[in-house]
Parts: structure tokens; C-alpha cells; sequence
């Protein structure tokens, strides 16, 4: 059994990164177990990227690696020939489970979010704006990282902590100053890494504070958001937000309207070309209102 963004899974793939669960359990939550996935039914909502939608059950086909098919209790591989476990991980942690806890009810925001004090920041952006770079800075200023890539945010408006880790770029290794020697590739013939995450085991956080990255010509600037705005950044950074239908939907706008009232939005554009990932920290932190005692950046 392994416990991850506050579910017990019973897995019939190995999850070594994923800690045993810590609360008592009778049943788990979400049954993970290999074999065979029906295609598609023929009325079913065919989508970008692999993913499709039927009635019960929302599947992804991932070339080279396998098919899910996920339930709200179950999620289903059937591997392709030749795939490696750590693929079929990679997927099943990543896309499988954020579908799965969309369909649980929880809103799902594609980001990662760090904890401040006694609440949470939520950051999000498009893949490759510097989100999980922000968030390693962030971490090695002493904030721990709840989640990377896939955000839960439960009913009561709270980031669920999830998969221990980070994936980081090389360059952004560099950029923080840490060594890639020793950490696993995401994969094969990739300069992409498995940073582990070492933090204390973490509650569920309300989340106070969502900024959206994005790069403009001139310089850093942070803007509020308000209104239509706030529900035009939830639904666009919703993680897999391509099933965002029927129920899904309904949950997802109901949440996000939960979220907009805790939360302040903040969109972060920074200057393009410029390694920014100090200043935003910075500028992040210093919106937030804590305290840096940061030494000066080289």
C-alpha cells in the first residue's frame, strides 16, 4: 500500500518513491492494477493528446508506454511491449492519478504549490514557463514544495501534498546551483531529472495565494486579478484541463469559485530571454509579506 495526495493506493506497479500510508485504513481508496483496457466505446468523446471520455471512465493512450483507463476507485494499465516501469510510473502519477482525483471531486491545477507559514502559494504557467525552477528556488529558501506539476485543492480550498518530487532541466539545475550526478532521468536521453523532495510529511494547506507566470517585453511587474479573469486562469491551468466535462466541469467551476474567494491571484510577467527566477522569488515573497534575509544573489 502507498499513500499519496491523501489517498491509500493499492498498486500492483512498485511506487518506491511513495511512503506507506500513515493514517488507519480498511479498503484503499484507488485500486491500480495491470491488464487489459477496452478501446474506446464508439460514442465516446475522443480528445487531444491521447485522452478520451466516455460514460464511468476517462482513458489516455500514451504511444510507446501503455493505455490507461481511469474511475474514480480504479485505474487500469495495459503496457505496450517493451515499456519500462519508470514510464508507466512517470504517466500513472502524473496524468492517470490527476484525472482520477478530478473525478473524486477535487479541483486540480496544473502548477505546484509551496508552503508559507501556515498557508500555501499556488504557482501556475504553461509547461516551460519556470514553474517547477520557481519552486526549487522556493524550496531552497526553506519553503517546502507540497506538489509539483499536479495541485489538488479539496472543498475546503486546501493544496493536498502529492508525489515527493520535482522534474527539473538541466539548465535549471544549473541555475540553482544543484548537481544532476546521482538523479534518475525522466527519460532516456533526456536532460530531464527526478529531483526527490526532502520535506517533513505535510497536512493539506489552505491556499492564500495563486500567481501565473508569464513572459511580456519589459520588466518584472506583478499584476492582481479579479472577476472573469480569476476563472479564465483556473480553467486554462486546470491539469488535463481537455476533461473538464460533464460532472468534471460543473465541480471544477464550483471550486474555482470557492478558490477566488480566499485567494489573492496575481499574474507575474517577467522580462523575456532573462533568467528572472531570483527576482521572482523575490518578488513573490515580498507580495506574500515575508521577511527575506536572502544573502545578495551572485
Amino acid at each position: 500500500m502507498y499513500a499519496a495526495y491523501g489517498l491509500v493506493l493499492d498498486s500492483a506497479l512498485p511506487l518506491p518513491d511513495l511512503a506507506a500510508p500513515s493514517r488507519p485504513w480498511t479498503t484503499p481508496d484507488v485500486v491500480v492494477r495491470i491488464g487489459a483496457v477496452a478501446p474506446p466505446a464508439a460514442d465516446a468523446v475522443l480528445l487531444p493528446r491521447g485522452l478520451w471520455f466516455e460514460e464511468g471512465r476517462i482513458g489516455l493512450d500514451v504511444p510507446g508506454v501503455g493505455r490507461y483507463a481511469c474511475t474514480a476507485e480504479a485505474i487500469v494499465v495495459q503496457p505496450q511491449p517493451g515499456a519500462t516501469d519508470d514510464a508507466l510510473r512517470l504517466f500513472l502519477l502524473g496524468s492517470a492519478l490527476g484525472i482520477v482525483l478530478a473525478q473524486r471531486g477535487h479541483l486540480v491545477l496544473h502548477g505546484n504549490a509551496f508552503r508559507v507559514d501556515d498557508g500555501c502559494a499556488v504557482v501556475l504557467g504553461h509547461s516551460g514557463a519556470g514553474k517547477s525552477t520557481l519552486a526549487a528556488e522556493m524550496h531552497r529558501r526553506g519553503h517546502a514544495v507540497l506538489s509539483d506539476d499536479v495541485v489538488p485543492v479539496d472543498a475546503a480550498g486546501r493544496a493536498i501534498p502529492g508525489w515527493p518530487r520535482m522534474k527539473l532541466w538541466q539548465d535549471a539545475l544549473d541555475r540553482i546551483g544543484m548537481a544532476s550526478g546521482g538523479l534518475a532521468r525522466v527519460a532516456p536521453g533526456h536532460d530531464k531529472f527526478h529531483v526527490p523532495l526532502d520535506r517533513p510529511a505535510l497536512d493539506p494547506l489552505p491556499v492564500r495565494w495563486i500567481y501565473l507566470l508569464d513572459r511580456h517585453d519589459g520588466p518584472l511587474r506583478l499584476t492582481p486579478l479579479s472577476g472573469a479573469a480569476v476563472f479564465a486562469v483556473l480553467h486554462e491551468h486546470g491539469y488535463r484541463n481537455e476533461v473538464l466535462l460533464g460532472r468534471i466541469r460543473g465541480t471544477h467551476l464550483a471550486r474555482s469559485a470557492s478558490l477566488a474567494g480566499q485567494a489573492r491571484v496575481v499574474r507575474l510577467d517577467r522580462p523575456r530571454d532573462v533568467d528572472s527566477v531570483h527576482a521572482s522569488a523575490d518578488a513573490i515573497l515580498a507580495d506574500i509579506g515575508v521577511r527575506q534575509e536572502e544573502p545578495a544573489h551572485a
